[in-house]
């Protein structure tokens, strides 16, 4: 028996030596790959979010990971195209929001100040002054600069934004003229957030920085005529993201204030005088003369969410009873959004507790839906554009891509997700807030590395679909979300 066996076991590696399995070759990507589309002269025409800032600033980093730079490292796969950028060259760059006289701002980390807190607050870097660019301007594949409007291709504020000489010949007056000159073709283009986002940033409270319609319409609409009649590129169009889809406009919620027992009692003390104030002027005010209280929640087994005091000088008319003027103080509410502006340091100070947010700080409801319906009459305008060459230009809607994972970020006062919704990409999860697996970055308004990683494979994802191609998406994975410094 132990004989036949063995003969058995001969028999089988006798069998196995003879015979051999060929693995099926690795096809390699080939031209075909890019389909209908023409990568000779890649060109990307857009604003800050296109250019890489990332943590409100640009940086060399932030470059690296660019939506452009992801998109043509992966058209490049199948045979190498160009992408020139004007490179940065800074590890902290220059802060966009921020600005300091005695030292100029960088970059935001994640830090933990403290070895008892719960989450890491946001911390400035040194920052670096705008260098020039020292290379060949005409070559540059990426013509992206951030704070760029729509309403500012015609009239290039080169005086006014650092950023503007880096990429385009400041003797030359309009931006269209240099962006065809290129004779690029294929164009990404996404451009027109700053054109409502310079405005509601700063709480709505400059209307002059609100591009106008008539604006936005003459100038995107004489870039894409300019782009098809002198060119024979194609081009995508990247729509523009709602207000209520950026965590600068969500991530703090109306109500997210917590004070202590002693801090309530403070509160309460600050507000006595000037809630007895309202009472007696309500006494004698008509319906539409009303005044608010501030008031504040007893806190129980647990602290209660606690609504943020502000100033809102559209109150009516009260006064002290000694004649002086009742200061315009009332609290938020859930029609209303508070700006990520506001910080921690500045909560641990009082600000919005003993100390009220100015206007600059929030947006009221009227506010949200006047910027609202200027971004969906901007989004008409793009739209349209591509409703009138559907043969050369395709939509990215990226309004309703990112405005799906936005409401996986959006939370209640306690911090708990309102929606249980997920979203994964090839199997990698992609979050709507700031955190780990956040696509945004630390200033609330633009996307990290993950971030450009995620709307660069959307932009591929279309890509593909609409000129035949078959370009490989990248592993968000191999991409940073927001990470925690030493």
């Amino acid at each position: 028996m132990k004989g036949t066996r063995k003969y058995s076991w001969l028999l089988v590696l006798l069998v196995l030596a003879a015979c051999s399995y060929n693995f099926p070759e690795e096809e390699l990507p080939t031209r075909q790959d890019w389909g209908d589309m023409d990568p000779e002269n890649v060109l990307v025409v857009g604003d800050d979010f296109l250019a890489g800032v990332m943590d409100g600033a640009l940086y060399s980093n932030g470059q690296a990971n660019s939506i452009g730079t992801t998109l043509t490292k992966q058209i490049s796969t199948v045979e190498e195209v160009s992408f020139l950028q004007a490179g940065i060259d800074s590890e902290n760059g220059f802060n966009l929001f921020v600005t300091q006289e005695s030292s100029k701002a960088g970059k935001w980390i994640y830090q933990f100040k403290n070895q008892t807190d719960e989450e890491p607050y946001r911390v400035l870097t040194p920052g670096e002054d705008i260098a020039g660019f020292s290379g060949n301007k005409n070559e540059l594949n990426d013509v992206s600069v951030p704070l760029l409007k729509v309403s500012e291709l015609s009239d290039a504020p080169y005086t006014k934004n650092k950023f503007l000489p880096r990429v385009f010949d400041e003797t030359v007056p309009g931006l269209i003229g240099q962006i065809t000159q290129k004779a690029p073709t294929f164009v990404v283009c996404w451009l027109g957030m700053n054109d409502y986002l310079d405005y509601a940033i700063k709480g709505a409270t400059q209307p002059e920085k609100l591009t106008s319609l008539n604006e936005f319409s003459l100038n995107f609409e004489s870039l894409i005529m300019e782009l098809m009649q002198s060119t024979q590129a194609s081009v995508v169009l990247g729509n523009l993201v709602a207000v209520s889809d950026l965590p600068y406009f969500y991530a703090r919620p109306y109500n997210s204030l917590f004070l202590e027992n002693d801090e309530l009692l403070q509160a309460f003390a600050r507000y006595s005088k000037f809630n007895k104030a309202v009472a007696e002027h309500n006494r004698n005010a008509g319906p539409e003369f009303q005044r608010p209280f501030i008031d504040f929640y007893d806190n129980g087994s647990n602290l209660a969410p606690q609504s943020f005091i502000i100033i809102d000088n559209d109150l009516p008319e009260a006064y002290y009873p000694d004649g002086e003027p009742l200061e315009k103080y009332r609290q938020l509410n859930e029609n209303e959004m508070l700006l990520y502006s506001l910080t921690r340091e500045d909560i641990d100070n009082g600000i919005g507790i003993l100390v009220p947010i100015d206007e600059t700080g929030y947006l009221k409801q009227d506010q949200i839906q006047q910027i609202e319906t200027s971004i969906d009459e901007f989004n008409e305008v793009i739209t349209g554009l591509v409703a009138d060459y559907p043969m050369r230009i395709k939509l990215l809607d990226l309004n309703t891509e990112i405005g799906k994972i936005a409401e996986t970020g959006k939370t209640d006062a306690w911090g708990e997700l309102i929606s249980d919704e997920l979203f994964y990409f090839d199997g990698v999860p992609v979050e709507g807030n700031v955190g780990i697996n956040g696509i945004f970055s630390l200033d609330g308004l633009h996307f990290n590395q993950r971030g450009n990683a995620y709307v660069a494979n959307l932009l591929i994802q279309q890509i593909n679909s609409d000129f035949n191609a078959n370009i490989q998406t990248v592993n968000i994975n191999s991409f940073v979300g927001n990470t925690y410094s030493e």
